[in-house]
């Protein structure tokens, strides 16, 4: 099975999305999910920032955004999987002109789907680079992922809609059925989508793109929520049997996330199908713990959630205590 190169690439150009992306995870899943009761009074602190910075987080973000709508990660690269998180915090941040930058990133995603190629389904979004001194944009050909960047799709949309906004409820409702298409690549198996299929050790779990065949722990708990919100998307606009297959899909998501990304002679998750996780490894396999909680596919309080992180914990003071120094 292949090493997490993939996602060091992802995260290595994560300056944009490390400006909101604190403040994002927190409203991706629900707070019953991602909170356990006796958090609320850091919840409480962590969520009531400052106006102030709410404003700094926003004008920097859309001091990174073009005029076509695309938001620059880290230099001269657009990577949508960080213009969906920037734009999340945009459209949390709730004002005029943040939501006005959402509504032109969702138009540039969109704008920018594919068509289908070898190992590139329909409807995923390639990575772009930006020449300053022409103003053009260039596809590179390539994605990190196929199935994060179509779940955080789905997130920004859902949210999008929920803000109440007129404009980006309008834009959410006209384009419904492209985002059921996008949705679909976390449905299908090749040549439309992700999914393994049904019946192999793997399967209904999803994999990062058809050329990187690997199934994320961090990339399934992403569909999981991505698949769950556009189900209540469609659920706002009156579409049950669209609502009742994508919730579907969530639910079986999970549960392959929970049966087979679950590592219990370890007590904790695998970072990558039939890839154990050493949890002093800060990324992917440290990280790769934190994301079934914070997405929702497990609460705080559940065994699974407790034991792992009982075990980091003690892992943890364990490596704190070979160094001479106040952490012991």
């Amino acid at each position: 099975m292949a090493t997490p190169f993939r996602i060091y690439r992802r995260w290595a150009s994560a300056a944009v999305g490390a400006a909101t992306i604190t403040a994002t995870l927190f409203l991706l899943a629900p707070a019953s999910a991602a909170w356990p009761t006796t958090s609320s009074n850091v919840r409480t602190s962590m969520t009531a920032v400052s106006p102030n910075w709410i404003t700094e987080q926003v004008n920097f973000l859309l001091s990174r955004q073009l005029s076509s709508g695309a938001i620059l990660g880290t230099g001269t690269k657009i990577t949508p999987y960080f213009g969906n998180i920037g734009a999340l915090g945009l459209v949390a941040a709730n004002t005029t002109a943040s939501r006005a930058g959402a509504l032109k990133w969702m138009q540039w995603y969109l704008a920018h789907l594919n068509v289908a190629a070898a190992n590139v389904p329909a409807n995923s979004v390639y990575d772009y680079n930006y020449d300053a001194g022409a103003q053009t944009e260039t596809a590179l050909g390539d994605f990190d992922s196929v199935d994060s960047y179509a779940s955080t799709t789905l997130n920004l949309a859902f949210r999008a809609y929920s803000s109440g906004d007129a404009t980006l409820q309008s834009y959410v409702s006209a384009h419904v059925a492209t985002y059921e298409a996008i949705a679909n690549l976390l449905t299908y198996g090749s040549p439309t989508g992700v999914r393994i299929p049904v019946g192999t050790a793997d399967g209904d779990l999803t994999i990062a793109k058809p050329s990187y065949p690997v199934a994320y722990t961090m990339d399934n708990a992403e569909v999981y929520s991505g698949l769950r919100d556009f189900a209540q998307l469609e659920t706002l606009l009156g579409r049950s049997t669209q609502a009742s297959y994508y919730s579907a899909w969530a639910s079986t998501t999970k549960n392959a996330i929970v049966t087979k990304l679950w590592n219990p002679s370890n007590n904790n998750w695998d970072w990558a199908y039939a890839n154990s996780s050493n949890i002093n490894v800060f990324y992917a396999q440290g990280t790769a713990q934190l994301w079934p909680i914070i997405f929702g596919v497990v609460s705080p309080a559940d065994p699974k959630a407790i034991a792992m992180m009982r075990g980091t914990t003690r892992r943890s003071c364990h490596t704190y205590s070979a160094v001479p120094m106040k952490y012991v």
